[in-house]
């Protein structure tokens, strides 16, 4: 797979009247800020943009929209936009969009993306799809207050606050510019780790009473009904892997929670010497290498199972 250059893509979106730009399902606070980082750029320069994401928790309220979220696509649009995604299907609902887009583009920091689109620029080894965005409009368009907090909280959120390997001299340097037009930083961090509803909370609680931990892989399971029984739904439970890595002796976490009766998505944090993106990968998933996720079908024991054969398997 081979990358377009900047300026290729820049031209093409310098050239669209109207853009659609959308992330991944479940969208976290990479595809957030990615998306509305990009989108907010373009309609300040005068582009009809229109964003398609998921729901998504409050944790992220802080990220400017611009009221720029649309739930029905219009006819076609000049060029359609995927950012921090892996493959076409994990656009979920909006893959139809995407594929009507008279171009489309494809810009994400994934390792495993298969390399669609008719333009695409992947870079594994960025922090963050909000990273590369910042590349993009570096030189092209103008940041301003609100396109630099969505960046910057897409980057803060892909880096762990700045804690991942994935962190390099040149992530700091364009979070300092991006701070540097009035980003509220402080409130952004401490409403992203540190913020949660009493729902996400009690998920948290009830992921962790009944974990388990062997040989240095820790699971943890929460069904349709355990999700009930505490008020919460799948979007509270985006913060439960990286928690759970924080246990001694844990090498790897992994949640798996229940989408529909039988089928569970596993959303993988790890250390540095466990590439949970090959774990992932081995069911039709992917990722990073300390961050990653699957979808599979069965009962708990046959999930705990294949994925920890996976892992021994590494």
């Amino acid at each position: 797979m081979e990358n377009n250059t900047w300026q290729q893509i820049r031209e093409v979106l310098a050239g669209a009247e109207m853009v659609a730009l959308m992330g991944h399902t479940n969208p976290d606070g990479d595809a957030i800020g990615s998306v509305y980082g990009l989108a907010l750029a373009l309609q300040a320069a005068g582009k009809e943009t229109d964003v398609f994401l998921e729901p998504y928790g409050e944790v992220f309220s802080l990220i400017p929209t611009g009221g720029l979220c649309r739930q029905t696509a219009r006819n076609q649009y000049d060029v359609a936009v995927a950012l921090d995604c892996g493959d076409e299907e994990r656009l979920g609902a909006y893959i139809e969009v995407f594929r009507r887009g008279k171009t489309t583009v494809n810009i994400d920091h994934h390792g495993s993306n298969v390399g669609f689109g008719d333009y695409r620029y992947v870079d594994g080894d960025a922090s963050s799809a909000s990273e590369l965005v910042y590349n993009l409009l570096d030189g092209f368009l103008p940041f301003n207050c609100e396109i630099a907090t969505a960046l910057y909280a897409g980057i803060l959120f892909d880096t762990g606050g700045f804690r991942h390997s994935s962190t390099s001299p040149d992530t700091l340097r364009k979070a300092a510019h991006l701070m540097s037009f009035g980003v509220p930083f402080t409130k952004l961090y401490n409403e992203i780790f540190f913020s949660r509803s009493l729902a996400e909370a009690r998920a948290l609680g009830k992921a962790a009473v009944e974990a388990s931990l062997t040989e240095g892989i820790l699971f943890a399971f929460l069904s349709l009904d355990d999700l009930a029984s505490v008020g919460a739904t799948p979007q509270d439970t985006a913060e439960i892997s990286g928690f759970l890595k924080g246990v001694r002796q844990c090498r790897a976490a992994v949640l798996c929670y229940e989408k529909t009766p039988g089928q569970w998505k596993a959303s993988m944090r790890s250390d540095e010497g466990t590439n949970v993106a090959e774990v992932a990968m081995h069911f039709g998933g992917g990722g990073h290498k300390q961050a990653a996720g699957c979808t599979l079908v069965g009962s708990r024991e046959e999930i705990e199972q294949k994925i920890r054969s996976a892992f021994l398997a590494q």
